[in-house]
């Protein structure tokens, strides 16, 4: 056996070494997120504590929950990848990603959070239709989350090729073991289950970037540090290289600005919105917003990976390998295989809060709240919401395999496939969402008006090309990014003129929403009293 052969098959060994401590991990968590105690009894017993761990956790750990939340596989592995293919001009989508998605999330995690926890909200849909007293929205933004499909297939996606990389299981397999890593956990712990393990993995995602940028910057199997790692690409690719007039993404610098207002939006995703239920007050909100910012600002500094690895001319058949292959190539073996299965730990992380928000869709957002009021049935009553909880954990099961089954064939690159979703969400929510919880006099009318209109522009714009109804507009048809921005600036843009010349809702659930007994902004002092 060769020099390299050897130490493949130590990073394999070890990497099943760490593979099982991790599923012993998060089987422990998943048995406390079961057992976890509210109020005497196990608080996954009720529906509302397993589809979102209402008020069951500090800022800290809901903030790397957070941060390794929408640090998906995308950050870990497609981000990077394109950055093997591109090289700096990926780091504009690293870098003004998380300032749109963390903005967003300034503008709404405290008011969502207020209003979710009066009205007994569950789910982003669920908070739409609270917001503007309409079943209508309710239903419809449910059936457009189911979209958050495509967020998780990607997610599956990265699982898969690291258990390719790191552990010698084909691709094929892998995305099922990665599945039925989901649904260990997830089954029987839930929104506890889903922030416990999180929390961790957010921890350790961060000392995963350190390392990350560290071998970047000292040039890490190369003399001569970054500026040897700059030199060694092609001009193209080097960091005065800015934009590309064949690269759709990168086409000029209005398509780099649209990459920001696309994730403005971005914190309306289902499985991120349903996050802020879960902190203990509202008291606790602005640490867990700084806290959630500065870690999800500097985990998509992974991309730099990327840049080194077609620095060093390592050789892959799939871009989105690169940072696990970056690692059994350049450390000694127990590393490498530590490092991808933290990886693979964050990817799951990701996913089981897709498959949680995506349950809710069903057992919430359809049945409780939309089905049994309109058969005549109290949604509140205990048949309903244990119905409800068994609704939830069944359909993580079918939610799973679609996914897995979904994804036989790897796309191309993660990050396109999981927009090709999400972007009509942004679109359809933004405006209802962004605009709807800071103006009182946005109504229900402009709110059905603008998520029609905005994503059929979507619609137009990418999914139908993707779809191959019609060839669409370049960039758009093949730039999800854009075409979002455009949807969401529609979608903001449709919100406020409707409503200008329809009525707006009713003052008494105006006051209900906007009170000044409960007003949005809280005013208690930000301590842990």
């Amino acid at each position: 056996m060769t020099e390299a052969e050897i130490a493949r098959g130590a990073v394999v060994t070890w990497g099943w070494i760490f593979l099982v401590a991790y599923v012993i991990l998060i089987l422990g968590l998943g048995y406390l997120g079961y057992r976890r105690v509210e109020g005497g009894r196990a608080a996954t017993s009720s529906q509302d504590e397993y589809a979102t761990a209402r008020g069951g956790f500090g800022f800290l750990a809901l903030a790397l929950a957070y941060a390794a939340t929408v640090a998906s596989g995308a950050t870990f592995m497609s981000i990077p990848g394109m950055a093997y293919d591109v090289g700096f001009k990926a780091g504009y989508y690293a870098l003004i990603y998380p300032i749109g998605i963390f903005g967003g999330m300034l503008l709404v995690a405290r008011i969502t959070k207020k209003v979710g926890d009066r009205f007994g909200s569950q789910s982003v849909p669920d908070y739409l239709g609270d917001r503007f007293q309409s079943p209508a929205i309710r239903v419809i933004s449910a059936f457009i989350a189911l979209f958050l499909i495509f967020y998780a297939m990607a997610q599956i996606v990265a699982a898969g090729w690291m258990f390719d990389v790191i552990l010698n299981v084909d691709y094929s397999i892998g995305i099922w073991a990665a599945g039925l890593l989901l649904l260990v956990y997830l089954s029987a712990g839930g929104s506890h289950a889903d922030i416990l393990t999180d929390a961790i993995q957010g921890a350790i995602m961060i000392a995963i970037t350190i390392l990350i940028v560290i071998m970047f910057f000292t040039g890490w199997g190369m003399d001569g540090g970054m500026g040897a790692v700059n030199a060694a690409l092609d001009s193209g690719m080097q960091w005065d290289s800015h934009t590309n007039p064949e690269n759709p993404i990168f086409a000029a610098w209005w398509t780099i600005a649209l990459l920001f207002v696309a994730h403005i939006g971005f914190t309306a995703q289902p499985h991120l919105g349903n996050k802020f239920f879960a902190i203990k007050s509202n008291r606790y909100m602005r640490r867990f917003m700084l806290a959630a910012g500065i870690v999800g600002m500097a985990l998509p500094l992974m991309f730099l990976g990327g840049v080194l690895g077609a620095a060093q001319g390592i050789e892959i058949t799939d871009p989105d390998a690169i940072i696990p292959t970056l690692f059994v190539q350049n450390l000694p073996p127990i590393v490498a295989a530590f490092l991808g299965i933290a990886i693979l730990s964050a990817i799951i992380s990701t996913a089981d809060g897709l498959i949680i928000a995506l349950s809710q869709v069903f057992a919430n957002d359809l049945y409780r709240k939309s089905y049994v009021p309109y058969k005549g049935g109290d949604p509140d009553s205990d048949e309903v919401h244990q119905r409800a909880l068994l609704i939830s954990r069944a359909s993580t099961v079918v939610i799973v395999v679609v996914a897995v089954i979904a994804v036989m064939t790897p796309p191309q690159y993660l990050v396109i496939l999981l927009w090709t979703g999400i972007g009509g969400i942004i679109s359809a929510y933004g405006g209802p969402y962004m605009v709807g919880t800071f103006w009182k006099k946005t109504s229900k009318t402009a709110a059905l008006g603008a998520m029609a209109v905005a994503f059929a522009v979507y619609f137009y714009l990418h999914l139908a090309p993707q779809a191959g109804l019609i060839e669409g507009i370049w960039p758009y048809n093949v730039n999800p990014f854009a075409a979002t921005g455009i949807g969401f600036v529609v979608s903001v843009v449709a919100t406020l003129g409707f409503s200008l010349v329809t009525e707006p809702l009713p003052d008494e659930h105006l006051e209900e929403v906007f009170g000044t007994e409960s007003r949005l902004l809280d005013d208690a002092p930000d301590t842990d009293d």
